[in-house]
């Protein structure tokens, strides 16, 4: 999956973007709690959205990302999958 928003329009293997998010999960001064992160990752899992097994068709976010911040809800367009969380 390329991400839609970037210019080079590139597709990132899962070892990458595991490390891009990595590292800018560091420079995030508050990140969910590990609970809320899981639930949320399995709810993304299961997703019919889920591309390449680390990215949202909806956002273009890698999910590990997104589901890391407290402050993010999932962008599925028929309604937060991530309520109950």
């Amino acid at each position: 999956m390329t991400c839609p928003t970037c210019p080079k329009r590139k597709s990132y293997s899962a070892a990458e973007a595991e490390v891009l998010v990595r590292e800018q999960l560091a420079l995030e001064p508050i990140l969910a709690d590990e609970a809320a992160v899981s639930a949320r990752l399995a709810i993304c899992n299961t997703c019919p959205s889920l591309t390449a097994e680390h990215t949202c068709a909806h956002c273009g976010c890698f999910i590990q990302f997104r589901a890391s911040l407290p402050y993010k809800r999932c962008p599925d367009p028929d309604g937060d999958r991530w309520q109950q969380v």
